[in-house]
Parts: C-alpha cells; sequence; structure tokens
C-alpha cells in the first residue's frame, strides 16, 4: 500500500534566525508523501525571504490572531490523511514521518499517535544542551489528567488523523498559547485512541527568543491556563477525576498569578484576583497544598 500523505502545519511569526532549521528538518526526512504548509502571521524580520528560497513548502502570510489560528488555517488547507504541527523554532527528528505512519498503519483504529519529545535548551552560541526527554507510554496515551494540566503534554510529538478534527474541532483561538491543551483535554473526553511510538521523533527549542521566556508571554500562559482550569472545573460534563485536577490546576495557576501581581506590587489586582479565585474555588489554598504535598512525595520538589 502506498504510505499515506502526511501534512505538516508550521506556524510562523519573525523566526527568520531559526525557521530554515524546521523547515530543513521536514525536508530531510525522506518519505515520500509529505505536504509542508507554512501559515506567516505578518512576519518583518526576513521570515519572507527564508520561505521564497525555501523549496517544497507552500506558504501564505497574513495577520492572524496567533499560532493556533494559523494551525486552523493550515488544517483547512491540508490534503493529508495525517496532520501534525511543527512549531518554527522546532525540529523533527530523523525519521520521525516514517515512525509516524508505521503507527497508524499497525493500528488502524487509532485517531492519534504521539512519540517521545526531546526538551533542548539552546545557547546565544548555537550550542544546545538536551534537559530532558518525555517519552512515558503512559504520557503518549494520556491516560491521566496530570500531562494535561499541571504537566507537558508534549503537543508536538502529537500526530492525529485530519477526519479526527471533523469530531473534536478545531483548535480554539482565544487561546493563544494554550489552545493544544484544551484540544487535548476535548480530545480525551471524545475518547480519542492514540498509538504510542517507540521513537523519540520531536525537539522542543527553548531560546531566549521563546514566547515563553518572555515575562509578558508566560504571564498570558500561566492566565490561559487558570482560565481552562477554572472552565474544566465548573463545566457539567467535565469528568470527575477531571475536575479533581481541575481544582489542583486552578489553584497552582492562582498563585503563579499572586506572586506576579505581588513582585510588580500590583495590589489592587492582588486582592481581586484572590477573591475571585475565592468565589471559584472557595478552598483553594487546601488544593495548592495538596498539589504541593503531592510533589514533594514524587521528589518533584
Amino acid at each position: 500500500m502506498a504510505p499515506p500523505r502526511i501534512t505538516i502545519i508550521t506556524p510562523v511569526l519573525n523566526r527568520a534566525g531559526l525557521l530554515a532549521d524546521a523547515l530543513n528538518s521536514v525536508a530531510l526526512q525522506g518519505y515520500p508523501d509529505v505536504e509542508h504548509i507554512v501559515i506567516d502571521g505578518g512576519s518583518t524580520d526576513g521570515t519572507l525571504n527564508v520561505l521564497k528560497h525555501a523549496h517544497g513548502i507552500q506558504w501564505q502570510s497574513e495577520p492572524d490572531r496567533g499560532p493556533f489560528d494559523a494551525i486552523n488555517k493550515g488544517i483547512r488547507r491540508a490534503t493529508g490523511d495525517i496532520i501534525g504541527h511543527l512549531e518554527s523554532d522546532d525540529i523533527l527528528l530523523p525519521g520521525a514521518l516514517a515512525a509516524v505512519a508505521e503507527g497508524f498503519s499497525r493500528d488502524r483504529a487509532a485517531e492519534a499517535a504521539c512519540g517521545g519529545a526531546q526538551l533542548v535548551r539552546l545557547a546565544p552560541d548555537g550550542s544546545s544542551q538536551t534537559l530532558r526527554t518525555l517519552r512515558g507510554d503512559r504520557l503518549k496515551h494520556l491516560t491521566d489528567w496530570r500531562p494535561l494540566t499541571l504537566g507537558n503534554p508534549i503537543s508536538g510529538a502529537r500526530f492525529f488523523r485530519r477526519s479526527w478534527y471533523r469530531r473534536a474541532g478545531f483548535y480554539d483561538p482565544r487561546y493563544r498559547l494554550a489552545a493544544d491543551r484544551d484540544f487535548l483535554i476535548r480530545s480525551v473526553i471524545l475518547g480519542m485512541r492514540t498509538v504510542p511510538l517507540e521513537r523519540t521523533i520531536y525537539q522542543h527549542r527553548q531560546h531566549a527568543g521563546s514566547l515563553t521566556a518572555k515575562p509578558a508571554q508566560l504571564s498570558r500562559l500561566h492566565e490561559e491556563h487558570r482560565t481552562l482550569a477554572r472552565t474544566w472545573l465548573v463545566r457539567p460534563d467535565s469528568p470527575e477525576e477531571l475536575r479533581r485536577m481541575a481544582c489542583r490546576w486552578f489553584s497552582v495557576e492562582t498563585v503563579r498569578r499572586l506572586r506576579m501581581l505581588g513582585g510588580r506590587k500590583s495590589w489592587h489586582e492582588f486582592h481581586a484576583s484572590f477573591w475571585d479565585a475565592r468565589d471559584v474555588l472557595p478552598g483553594w489554598p487546601v488544593w495548592y497544598v495538596r498539589e504541593g504535598l503531592s510533589r514533594l512525595s514524587c521528589g518533584l520538589l
């Protein structure tokens, strides 16, 4: 049988210095049927010049509402049976696409496939340091709610059948940085079946220009996490185990927000956030202490 067509979607905005690595990591896969769609959000730093000289890609450039809005545009254009998204400062590791195709052929009932992911820090001199590798089957299968709330769901190492987006819906662009968690939570509730891949297929690269390296963006990420936690905490159709994890998640993100506001001496916002949290979850400090004790007992603190 012919291998399935795989579509890779790369959202980008002002990543001229790293984009070529991402594009090359797809081009060098040697996979026989790959479609690479790059959606630029209106770059002004030379990114468009990189795209104009790249081979084997489709691209467009126009303003968008963030990276997940761009990914949604790519999904609408995609013709592949399988879809993955690659951030413009990350790379696919060698053999990734072949492993994805093999996984889907091995389990034809699977709606998703997930391999391992490396977390790497890039230094200004171009050197890199591997921080850790995430590759456990429990994480790949998402058999508990912790990776989707207080952990790392390694979204970049996940590929989906195009048909799954018709069932689960697209990414919600209201969450500029956390729409992948929202999508995965919805997918797990819908019973998404994931085939685990033995190979580590994705490298997430942290660097000084990363979105979450900027204080304002990191603050936004935590606030989006807090909004998601609040949403699933109060939704009547939320599974009980997810609701319990959302209590912990909301409490941890509330403490992060209060620390940030206290550091800025934004006392009016501090008190407003404190009492808002009490309205949502009256006992949130207790849940925060429980989470701290749980992490301590697991050796995570």
